[in-house]
């Protein structure tokens, strides 16, 4: 294994044992364990998947020892996270409609890019399935990979909006996000406006960032959008959180947008998008940097690592590059 591979993973162990703890394991755990193990560089590696924001999730676990902890594992390539060839990923002790599971591993294997970790994104989308989609727990005398659609009741599904990011009632078109835990809002958007192409815009996306320090899975992308009214602005908002996967399953896409309007009015609006005081940072950069007719969107990704006050920094830095990418500044 060459050297910069090896020290990416061991980052990315070291950000997964201070996120998940017990949960992650160097083999498949068929109950909770607080035993110290050597999670191997190579792989593969073994997350449970519980509620970590619930305070109760150990005794959850435990109370639950008859059945097998439902379980993330991620086989590695030899050049991950390096290369361009995705890690595998299978799930353990889960009842799952086959095709529901199938398009599950696509859009994780879709999340992946070169020198991006998957170890926390994964598991979080996993988790988010768990609690809200069409997973559940199977017994231990079950091959959890091998769940046909005889061993899957849909009757038994649970009905949660969020089980999808989008819901059409007509004439309005609804954003949910898969999960409450970063408290982003609903978005409602005009569904003859987002579907009309004279409203239609080109994006301009930047590269991944991962800010120093943080957690392996954390990046950020930045949108940028020419925008002259507030259909324009809806079309660009839709586009993303709706019809791109990983856009819509960020932790936060928060934004901000300046134009004239035909009249000479300035229009101006922020929205931190459950990323408090997000907005208002990049409301301020566009008018410190004096670009109009503009919608900037920084997409975040929460790798597990709370970065303070300087996630502010990283967002306005990014958020800059796409104004540069996007012909807005000069470099």
């Amino acid at each position: 294994m060459k050297q910069e591979v090896r020290d990416r993973r061991s980052d990315e162990v070291e950000a997964m044992q201070a996120y998940y703890g017990n949960a992650l394991s160097s083999s498949l755990p068929l109950v909770s364990s607080k035993e110290d193990n050597e999670i191997p560089l190579e792989g593969p590696w073994f997350i449970q998947i519980i509620d970590i924001d619930d305070d109760t999730a150990d005794n959850t676990t435990s109370n639950n020892s008859s059945l097998g902890i439902p379980t993330l594992e991620i086989r590695l390539p030899s050049s991950y996270p390096l290369g361009e060839q995705c890690p595998e990923p299978f799930l353990h002790n889960i009842m799952m409609n086959p095709q529901s599971k199938q398009s599950l591993f696509e859009e994780m294997k879709d999340m992946y890019e070169t020198d991006i970790d998957v170890g926390i994104m994964w598991c979080e989308r996993c988790r988010e399935e768990l609690l809200h989609g069409d997973i559940k727990g199977v017994d231990n005398n079950n091959d959890s990979n091998c769940t046909t659609d005889e061993q899957y009741n849909a009757n038994d599904r649970t009905q949660d909006d969020t089980t999808t990011n989008q819901m059409d009632n007509g004439d309005i078109t609804t954003f949910i996000a898969t999960t409450t835990r970063f408290g982003q809002p609903r978005r409602n958007f005009p569904t003859d406006v987002i579907t009309n192409k004279y409203y239609q815009r080109d994006i301009v996306h930047t590269k991944a960032f991962r800010p120093p320090k943080s957690g392996s899975s954390e990046i950020m992308i930045a949108h940028v959008a020419s925008v002259t009214c507030a259909e324009h602005v809806q079309w660009v908002l839709a586009e993303l959180l709706l019809n791109d996967k990983k856009i819509g399953k960020a932790s936060h896409n928060m934004f901000a947008y300046r134009f004239i309007n035909e009249s000479g009015t300035l229009i101006s609006d922020c929205d931190d998008d459950g990323e408090k005081g997000s907005g208002a940072k990049l409301s301020s950069l566009l008018d410190m940097c004096k670009v109009d007719n503009v919608l900037v969107v920084v997409s975040r990704w929460y790798g597990g690592i709370h970065l303070g006050s300087a996630r502010f920094k990283w967002i306005a830095s990014v958020a800059r590059d796409g104004l540069v990418q996007g012909g807005y500044l000069e470099r």
